[in-house]
């Protein structure tokens, strides 16, 4: 058969151009670099939740020790604080999407609820924060295509450029055939190296338990690959020349990778504004201006309203008067914190709408979104952070307005973060319903390309 002999002889062909050795020697060098730099981001994050873990264990251990022996004053505990930590991702290394952006631990401090979470927990560079990590997913998503155009980019435009597209067809095989198996010939290393990478990234961090995100990684990277392959084939069944596909493939990367997802991350901002930091952070200093120099009529008020709280000598502390405030003020920001977060909200869906206008936008969203660092699992964090900070005030303002200590008997009910992750079910419909749409993509162009290199056509396609 003809047919399985071209494919062979593609790929002598293919290995005997030292130019393709050189690119897939940078692109492997590109997949290691990227992967590396990822683990190192995923280990120092690794070190400081079990830090954190370690240290509110420790603390949770000597509490009890001394709860055994004497009750203590609610107020000492509520300041010392509780922490929420993000549990490691399911695959660190694959992406880093927002965890460098958005803080994987957070202490809930009584007094301190009203305060504005820190967007971040650390210092860094910000020009660093702005252009992104050099990880896997950005060597997948905007270099990947690259490389595998520059081995595509004149499969039938060079013969037919060359005038020899009429000899190879000569052997009795119809174009697209021709074509298809070349393409897959010349395709397939570099296809091979980024599952490898991918593979080696889930590998290498031990995902325990996380088979099906592999899995569907894998998928997710290999049907941007053919995406990229059925482009190529059809830009080649109508270009003239090896230059013109280039030149064309070239704009189709430009516009698909760099233009489209900026026009839509500003079209998006343009229409879901969201609130600024220094808003909220002047609704606060208001609010709680204004809150201060009614503490004592608030506090009554609240008296008023909740006589089963109010101290048995009716002579209310400092700490009481305080949380008063402090509750006042919650209030006053809380359309601001809502509007903040409804808007983020509002971007995230539109993006999630209008990501088929770029598959780079689908590939990113779907691998940060199975690398569990994308922004549905931080949402999901900071909901969560949200219900422990009500169940902070809950259990500790009553006792604060009573003054009553807690013993031994409380220690069961003291609040503690566990982390819930995101049913299956619905992070795997986003990922699926991404590479449904890539595949139909990619189908697409197929189905053009073979339509435009019938045989039927041939005479006009090798003029």
């Amino acid at each position: 058969m003809i047919f399985p002999h071209l494919f062979r002889l593609e790929l002598r062909l293919l290995a005997r151009e030292r130019a393709a050795w050189v690119l897939f020697a940078l692109f492997a060098a590109a997949l290691a670099y990227g992967t590396w730099n990822g683990a190192r981001l995923a280990q120092r994050q690794r070190e400081i939740a079990t830090v954190l873990r370690q240290d509110s264990e420790q603390f949770q251990t000597q509490l009890r020790e001394v709860l055994g022996k004497q009750s203590v004053d609610p107020k000492a505990i509520a300041g010392r604080g509780t922490t929420a930590v993000l549990p490691p991702a399911p695959l660190p290394l694959l992406a880093t999407g927002q965890s460098d952006l958005s803080p994987g631990h957070e202490t809930v401090v009584l007094w301190k609820l009203a305060a504005p979470a820190d967007t971040r927990s650390e210092l860094e560079n910000p020009s660093h924060l702005m252009a992104g990590r050099f990880d896997l997913a950005f060597v997948l998503v905007w270099l990947f295509p690259l490389f595998l155009l520059a081995l595509l980019y004149d499969l039938m435009a060079g013969d037919r450029e060359a005038g020899t597209l009429r000899l190879a067809l000569a052997q009795g095989i119809t174009p697209w055939r021709w074509m298809a198996r070349r393409a897959l010939a010349r395709a397939l290393p570099m296809l091979a190296l980024a599952a490898l990478a991918t593979l080696a990234a889930g590998l290498l961090d031990g995902a325990g338990g996380a088979g099906t995100r592999l899995a569907l990684a894998l998928a997710v990277i290999l049907a941007y690959g053919l995406f990229w392959v059925a482009l190529a084939l059809a830009v080649n069944a109508v270009a003239r020349s090896a230059t013109n596909a280039a030149t064309a493939l070239g704009a189709a990367w430009v516009l698909l990778v760099l233009v489209a997802p900026t026009l839509l991350n500003v079209t998006v901002e343009t229409l879901y504004p969201t609130p600024s930091r220094p808003e909220l952070v002047a609704a606060g200093r208001k609010a709680s201006g204004e809150a201060e120099k009614r503490g004592g009529e608030l506090l009554n008020s609240f008296y008023r309203d909740h006589p089963e709280l109010a101290p048995p000598d009716q002579q209310a502390d400092f700490a009481a008067q305080h949380l008063t405030v402090q509750s006042e003020v919650g209030r006053a920001v809380e359309p601001v914190r809502e509007k903040f977060d409804a808007q983020l909200a509002r971007q995230q869906t539109a993006v999630a709408r209008w990501r088929f206008l770029s598959p780079a936008i689908a590939t990113h969203e779907a691998l940060t979104d199975l690398a569990g660092t994308g922004y549905w699992r931080h949402r999901v964090f900071r909901e969560q952070v949200g219900g422990l900070r009500q169940a902070v005030s809950e259990f500790f303002t009553p006792r604060i307005h009573k003054r009553e200590p807690i013993t031994l008997g409380d220690f069961d009910q003291l609040p503690r973060f566990e982390f819930r992750e995101e049913p299956t079910g619905v992070w795997m419909s986003r990922v699926v319903s991404s590479l449904a749409g890539m595949l139909v993509l990619a189908g697409a162009l197929s189905a053009w390309t073979w339509r435009s290199v019938r045989p039927a056509r041939l005479g006009l396609l090798s003029a």
